[in-house]
């Protein structure tokens, strides 16, 4: 049984366990490990994790039977559209319906007062990321390339999705 938690600081250093068990072996392949940890220290340092929370990302974690299975963190970014800054779902819990009913939690939160598209960033090559979103009704609308600093950059898809979406 799924069912999802608002998450606040104390929960800071679950969703840093749960991203560790996710980001390297998503993104090491893509990125390469030097990159993985720059970024991780970046995005996911606790104070890092606190100030998001403070600026008002809304971070929830879904569990399944009671346990963690995954997390995700959205904010509103203008007059009705959404950012889906953040989305992982642990390996085991993958391909199960995890990522879509959290997509479907947040839709159904956003949904109302104007809110008509949800948008996140993906890295282009992480196919699967791809595949999944596209499955239930993303569209690209457009690439990015982020400079993060350290010589790095974020090589990303932004995919957009209407709200409220009919259920695939």
């Amino acid at each position: 049984m799924l069912h999802i938690k608002n998450a606040a600081p104390k929960d800071i250093d679950l969703i840093r366990e749960l991203t560790m068990q996710v980001w390297p072996q998503t993104y090491t392949p893509i990125l390469g490990p030097v990159q993985v940890q720059y970024m991780l220290n970046k995005f996911y340092h606790p104070e890092v994790l606190a100030q998001q929370m403070q600026d008002g990302q809304n971070f929830i974690v879904c569990y399944s039977d009671d346990i963690p299975a995954a997390f995700a963190a959205f904010e509103e970014i203008e007059q009705g559209l959404f950012k889906l800054h953040k989305i992982y779902i642990l390996p085991g819990h993958q391909g199960k319906g995890v990522g879509k009913y959290l997509v479907d939690h947040i839709a159904a939160v956003i949904s109302g007062n104007g809110t008509t598209q949800l948008r996140l960033n993906v890295n282009r090559y992480n196919k699967s990321a791809i595949g999944f979103y596209e499955k239930i009704g993303f569209k690209n609308i457009g690439d990015e390339d982020i400079d993060i600093g350290g010589g790095y950059f974020m090589n990303d898809h932004i995919l957009q999705l209407a709200v409220p979406y009919a259920d695939k």
